[in-house]
């Protein structure tokens, strides 16, 4: 499955460029097979250019769209308590279910103060719509706003109401830009977060990108690296997947510099069963079975802890198995 993700800041002042963007993208999802494509709509303000815009491009995408491609997903990044004509216009929009979710977007610009009356009184809206919504935090200040939001969630899972906001976890974003430079400080942020909230793991593939979705994938690689028995590899792969960011020089090395803390400190099986997925219906980024499934095995074959993928080792290793 090729993957890839769009984002669009409203509103745009450009709207021949826009609709130049949109058909570039269409192009792409058009010429590539087994493709997924997602477009994340970032609302910061909500205005009529803003919902005329919104209308638009969902529009474009739904009209142009090769009629045996699937509808994109959309994702819209909103102000943290939309108005509720604002999430009336959504659901009118043309656009199949569930392909399009809201997002309500918050930050820690005031350290998170609020943060869960906010999502109470947000969520208390939206469920009087039929809306696909979860909400999104953004930690620009982590590690140090991490107390104040692990403070917040806590209040979350004090009454059966609150928790029902907790059972899909708010997608935690975390940019390249945080941390300062401390990596190891950031890194240990991180998988403090992780250990307190494994549900992260529930959310991580609704981020657009950052730490956060950076330190899930180095866990998942570390762990195939290691049940393929080819953790030599495995920082050649990590170093692989940074520069697919497509990211400048100095935010590589920043990244480069968080790996390096990830390897020493959290690159373990303990470590790795403490953040294991706790949902069965979670797609992995590094989904074994689609591995698997080009080696036209239906799904991974483990003997003596060995993952063995190609036809013949498995033969061997059955017949081994026979003989003693």
């Amino acid at each position: 499955m090729r993957k890839r993700i769009v984002e669009y800041v409203l509103p745009v002042q450009d709207e021949q460029s826009l609709l130049a963007r949109i058909e570039q993208e269409l192009c792409w999802y058009h010429n590539t097979h087994y493709a997924h494509l997602t477009a994340f709509l970032v609302v910061p303000h909500d205005n009529a250019q803003v919902r005329a815009q919104l209308e638009q491009i969902i529009g474009v995408f739904r009209d142009r769209k090769d009629s045996q491609k699937p509808d994109p997903n959309f994702k819209i990044l909103s102000p943290a308590q939309p108005d509720a004509s604002f999430v009336d216009l959504l659901t009118r929009l043309d656009c199949r279910l569930p392909k399009l979710m809201l997002l309500p977007h918050l930050t820690d610009h005031d350290n998170f103060s609020g943060l869960a009356d906010s999502l109470r009184s947000t969520a208390a809206l939206l469920r009087r719509y039929i809306i696909d919504f979860r909400f999104c935090i953004t930690a620009e200040r982590l590690p140090q706003t991490l107390p104040a939001l692990l403070s917040e969630l806590r209040k979350l899972s004090e009454s059966p109401e609150d928790r029902n906001l907790l059972s899909r976890f708010p997608v935690v974003e975390v940019p390249f830009t945080a941390g300062g430079d401390d990596s190891a400080q950031l890194a240990n942020a991180l998988a403090e977060l992780w250990s307190r909230w494994p549900q992260l793991n529930d959310s991580v593939n609704l981020s657009r990108g950052g730490f956060v979705k950076h330190f899930y994938a180095l866990k998942e690689l570390w762990h195939l690296a290691r049940i393929m028995n080819q953790e030599q590899s495995v920082e050649a792969d990590i170093a692989k997947l940074r520069r697919g960011y497509g990211v400048e020089a100095a935010v590589e090395a920043r990244i480069a510099a968080f790996d390096q803390a990830f390897l020493e400190r959290y690159a373990s099986l303990g470590q790795y069963n403490e953040w294991r997925h706790s949902s069965n219906s979670v797609v992995l980024e590094f989904d074994l079975d689609s591995i698997a499934d080009t080696y036209e095995c239906q799904s991974p074959v483990f003997v003596d802890n060995r993952w063995i993928l190609e036809r013949n080792s498995l033969e061997l290793a059955t017949d081994k198995g026979r003989k003693s």
